[in-house]
């Protein structure tokens, strides 16, 4: 079953979130107290427009229990889904950003990140959130459907060339290349 997320989950989607900037390997993250920037990020998260907002998360549930998540945008949104976060670490003195890099165009739904939780691995939580995606695309009135996978990824790829996800061109995220991959929904 999925449902939006809610405020009071904003403490278990910041811990899924950093499970995938610790993959990214992100200079921010090096350079700054985790404990500082995870409380930087729940305040950005009660931000609607936030990359990470919890408006923009979708949970999987599992036997009562939160299993998984997606965040995504529309791709045209991407110049302004930082600037909550952004503001947070300006109001701090850090001039540094997290994100740097273009990771959508606009003209698709931008699948941001997807995280399965530990315990709930090898379970279709991953397929379950990606199959819900072109109802979540179509309500923000999107026919494409974008994601950036690891090359290093070979699993997440499979997945996703499984559900009909096809690359379209790579991309250098952080100090990974990546596949830049769209799926066409009716």
């Amino acid at each position: 079953m999925l449902r939006k997320a809610k405020i009071t989950d904003i403490e278990q989607l910041v811990e899924w979130v950093w499970i995938i900037l610790e993959d990214m390997e992100l200079t921010l993250l090096k350079e700054i107290n985790t404990d500082k920037l995870k409380q930087l990020m729940k305040e950005a998260m009660e931000d609607e427009n936030y990359r990470y907002s919890y408006h923009r998360a979708h949970i999987c549930i599992r036997e009562g229990k939160r299993a998984g998540v997606c965040f995504g945008y529309k791709g045209e949104l991407e110049p302004i889904v930082d600037e909550a976060f952004n503001d947070k670490l300006k109001a701090q003195g850090i001039e540094a950003l997290l994100f740097q890099d273009s990771e959508t165009v606009p003209g698709e739904w931008y699948l941001d990140s997807l995280v399965t939780d530990v315990n709930f691995r090898e379970q279709g939580v991953a397929s379950e959130l990606l199959k819900a995606l072109p109802a979540i695309a179509k309500s923000e009135n999107e026919k494409i459907i974008g994601l950036n996978c690891d090359q290093l990824n070979q699993k997440a790829q499979q997945l996703y060339l499984k559900i009909g996800f096809k690359k379209v061109w790579e991309c250098m995220l952080g100090q990974h290349l990546y596949d830049h991959m769209q799926w066409k929904i009716n």
